[in-house]
């Protein structure tokens, strides 16, 4: 069996910052979702799917030392990574072309503490 990310949940210490970073350097914006449980923010395909989320809530505490999630950031890498450190983050990683024709990464650490990376094929 294989398997894929279907889902993924970025934790915040302060919700509105880590929404509004997020939306700053994707230049998107998040559908808030209040339950009466965890506080989300969710990332949205064009196609309005549900892909993953900045969580707020009692069980999520931001790291920068567990498993590293690679963001799609194909034809906007440079300005994603342009709009970083404007938005209260920080470049942990440059830019840096992998091998075999496999495209481009860079982490950051977002506002809230988290390590993230960003992979663009060209």
């Amino acid at each position: 069996m294989q398997t894929k990310i279907n889902w993924f949940e970025i934790p915040s210490r302060d919700f509105s910052r880590a929404v509004s970073f997020y939306e700053s350097i994707f230049d998107c914006k998040l559908k808030i979702e209040e339950t009466g449980g965890p506080r989300m923010g969710i990332f949205t395909t064009l196609d309005e799917d549900s892909v993953g989320c900045v969580i707020h809530g009692e069980h999520f505490a931001p790291s920068a030392h567990g498993p590293v999630l690679y963001l799609d950031a194909t034809g906007s890498l440079d300005a994603i990574l342009a709009r970083i450190e404007p938005a209260g983050g920080h470049i942990a990683m440059e830019k840096m072309e992998l091998p075999r024709n496999l495209g481009f990464i860079a982490n950051f650490i977002d506002t809230e503490g988290n390590r993230l990376a960003l992979h663009a094929q060209n």
